[in-house]
């Protein structure tokens, strides 16, 4: 789980551009890694040492760091009892300081103590020192920062740092105790590393608060608090030369007031500072010549610009200007005299300090094979691609690159060169791909053209098909209507056989009437001839007297013969006709019977017929959209 420290990592704005690896003096201090395959870097906080490098080069402000002021304001207006240390830095970053003093006070801040007077202490602190440890090389302490390196990073040089407290811890230290502050304290600060100062053990809780002048003022901003409409306020105490620690080399120009024989080596700013330390341990290491002292600063224009500021707003020919007014205006050999003031009243070991040896372990260095096998893992195969050193890992080479990667510090994916080869590597398998898929288009092409050939044909064929299919369909419309027209003829055929059959039926009634009327004729013939015959004999009995009943008898006779044969005749005419019409009427069944027959066959015809036409309309469609295709 990642822990936060005193400077984070703001993970949403970082994009990985690695300036804070580059600049950072620690090699352990930050640790690359990937989000969603973006690059990101964050604080390793038991390494850091606070030197605010990271937060000034970062152009996307991704770095960002804490301090006290938002507690201390909420602290003050809870009724909470505070006195206030000011660095004296104070006089650059705010040229209405005894208004912001003014303004605190009316706040509830009891009484505002000079830093610069605790300077004053220190450097006498160190001078009592250097004196009782004539063989002693020390290194001035006054920089938190300083302190957290050598702490952390070069514990070898922890027995050379000066055993005494800070100009700001020798401030508390005396207002507790020689002017009996009961208030807690809270510093004025330009330094963020400060807070860790503040939160030492070895400095016994004697300050409980770090506000840094840059959050100070974006909280008088975000307020709306106008300085200038305050009282002023001044300090409680004054100081000596001890205000110029905040400018570079003011340890050594403090010092030199009283022994300006003392080999004193002035030096800062992180570019070279933390450089130096490791060649002053090597030195010290061989026995070599090293100066007496060491007045290192983390920040190259010392506090006044230190990592707690607004630096845009302060100007370094301006601090000097202001500073060097104050140094003449103080008398030089009245401030010598202090050296003994001190002496008399102040007990050296109340500003003595210890110091912390972390158990913070170094990064490993790897194995020849395991720089040879990470060096293949990132694609650089030769000695040229292992020497590129182009830094935009942060690391100035490629070796402290793989050294990272190794101590899980970075990824191989934040190497440039990585990338490069990665995406040289991709253009390679594109390329081929490249070939591939025109070789393929090639043949697509090919095919292509083929196809558009045999689409051709197939168009032509298609509507070839699709002609034959619409003159078949029109055909097939022709036959439809000629079939409806035969149907339309059966039905009128088979209504007049119909028609015929009922003509036959009534016909054959008639002829059966007719035969009726003739079989009574043939009956009355028999009885005609019957009494004619009768009519002989009763005639021949008569003898003469009959002879012409008998005459009549005989034409009776005659006349009756003659009706029954043609009785006869039309009976056998009328048994004739009956068979003829009973042939009628069979011709008639078999008519209608044929003609239903018909009827069910060119039903069936149209059927298909039309089946047929919704098949080729189906088969036209096809075609149609096969074209379109």
């Amino acid at each position: 789980m990642y822990k936060e420290g005193l400077i984070y990592t703001i993970e949403q704005r970082c994009v990985g551009c690695n300036r804070c690896i580059r600049y950072c003096p620690v090699f352990e201090a930050n640790t690359a890694y990937l989000v969603e395959g973006k690059s990101k870097v964050r604080i390793n906080p038991d390494k850091c040492i606070h030197c605010g490098k990271c937060i000034e080069v970062c152009e996307h402000k991704a770095r960002d760091y804490k301090d006290d002021t938002e507690r201390f304001f909420k602290d003050l207006k809870n009724g909470k009892k505070i006195s206030v240390l000011a660095a004296p830095a104070i006089r650059t970053n705010f040229s209405n300081y005894n208004n912001l003093f003014g303004y605190l006070k009316s706040l509830g801040v009891k009484e505002f103590y000079d830093v610069s007077f605790g300077a004053d202490i220190t450097v006498w602190a160190y001078l009592e020192y250097i004196k009782k440890n004539k063989n002693k090389d020390i290194i001035a302490q006054p920089c938190p920062a300083i302190v957290n390196y050598i702490e952390k990073s070069n514990p070898k040089l922890i027995t050379n740092l000066v055993p005494v407290q800070s100009p700001l811890i020798c401030a508390a230290i005396y207002a507790k105790k020689y002017e009996d502050c009961s208030e807690d304290l809270a510093f004025l600060s330009p330094c963020i590393a400060k807070k860790d100062e503040i939160e030492d053990k070895n400095t016994k809780g004697y300050v409980k608060y770090n506000i840094t002048y840059k959050k100070l003022k974006e909280y008088i901003e975000d307020n709306h608090v106008d300085l200038n409409s305050y009282d002023e306020v001044n300090f409680y105490d004054k100081c000596g030369f001890g205000f110029l620690f905040s400018r570079p080399g003011g340890l050594k120009e403090n010092i030199k007031v009283y022994d300006e024989n003392l080999w004193i080596r002035q030096i800062e700013g992180q570019a070279t500072v933390y450089n130096y330390l490791d060649k002053y341990e090597n030195r010290i290491q061989k026995n070599e010549v090293v100066p007496k002292v060491i007045d290192a600063l983390n920040c190259e224009f010392g506090c006044n610009l230190g990592t707690g500021t607004k630096k845009d707003r302060v100007f370094i020919d301006d601090v000097d200007y202001k500073f060097n007014t104050m140094k003449k205006d103080l008398n030089a050999k009245k401030i010598a005299k202090r050296y003994k003031l001190f002496s008399k009243k102040l007990h050296i070991e109340d500003f003595y300090r210890k110091y912390n040896t972390f158990n913070t372990s170094k990064s490993k260095e790897p194995s020849e094979g395991k720089y040879n096998s990470t060096f293949m893992e990132m694609l650089k195969e030769d000695k040229p691609q292992r020497d590129i050193n182009c830094s935009a890992c942060g690391y100035s080479t490629c070796k402290h690159m793989v050294k990272a990667i190794y101590n899980n510090l970075n990824v191989k994916e934040n190497c440039m060169d990585y990338n490069k080869s990665l995406i040289l590597k991709e253009k390679n398998k594109v390329e081929e791909k490249n070939l591939e898929v025109k070789k393929a288009f090639n043949e697509v092409k090919i095919l292509s053209e083929k196809r558009l050939r045999q689409g051709e044909i197939l168009k032509k064929s298609v509507d070839e098909i699709i002609k034959s299919i619409e003159e078949i369909s029109n055909g097939n419309v022709e036959n439809l209507n000629q079939v409806e027209n035969i149907t339309l003829e059966v039905e009128r055929m088979n209504k007049v056989a119909i028609d015929l059959e009922k003509d036959v039926s009534s016909m054959k009634k008639k002829v059966e009437e007719f035969v009726n009327s003739s079989n009574e004729i043939v009956n009355i013939s028999s009885q005609t001839n019957l009494l004619s015959l009768n009519a002989s004999i009763e005639a021949a009995r008569a003898g003469e007297a009959g002879k012409g009943f008998s005459v009549v008898a005989s034409e009776v006779k005659k006349l009756s013969e003659l009706s029954s044969v043609v009785a006869t005749n039309t009976v056998n005419g009328q048994k004739s006709m009956i068979n003829m019409i009973n042939g009628i009427g069979k011709i008639s069944d078999q008519l209608k019977l044929r003609s239903e027959n018909l009827r069910e066959s060119i039903d069936n015809i149209s059927a298909v017929i039309e089946e047929t036409t919704a098949k080729e309309q189906e088969i036209s469609s096809t075609a149609m959209r096969i074209l379109k295709e």
